[in-house]
């Protein structure tokens, strides 16, 4: 029984969607995505400051021309509710991944943002995270870099 439920909220979890303000739906083959202004150089400097800041607390982990990729790792109290912590072993890290790419004069800056249920091990479990309000709140913190 605990297993059908389990399986429920993580079904659940996963059909979840979300739209943007231009009313697009979320899925992983439409990642949020935003046009702006800046340089690339420009875009790159205010996505480490709204993705560092304290309240998010994200790392650069890794960073070249055209991608920035932050991390963090998760409390241990996140798996209490997460449907998902029969798969996770140890502390979960959470991963987003910005592409910058120039548009018109102006950058494109695509985000992609998963959970690596099991960090340490061999199989690192990667679960997208787009589908999920995360997926929303990935696209906010884009907006701000318009």
């Amino acid at each position: 029984m605990k297993q059908l439920i389990l399986a429920a909220c993580a079904a659940i979890m996963l059909t979840a969607c979300q739209t943007t303000e231009s009313g697009s739906t979320y899925a992983p083959d439409n990642k949020p995505t935003v046009v702006t202004s800046k340089s690339i150089p420009e875009a790159k400097a205010a996505s480490k400051a709204i993705f560092t800041r304290p309240t998010l607390a994200f790392k650069v982990v890794s960073e070249s021309s055209n991608q920035l990729l932050f991390s963090k790792v998760l409390p241990a109290n996140v798996n209490d509710n997460n449907p998902l912590k029969d798969r996770t072993k140890g502390a979960s890290v959470t991963v987003v991944e910005l592409t910058f790419q120039p548009e018109n004069g102006k950058t494109r800056v695509t985000g992609d943002n998963w959970m690596l249920l099991n960090p340490k091990g061999v199989n690192k479990d990667k679960f997208n995270l787009l589908a999920t309000p995360d997926g929303q709140r990935l696209q906010n913190k884009l907006n701000e870099l318009r």
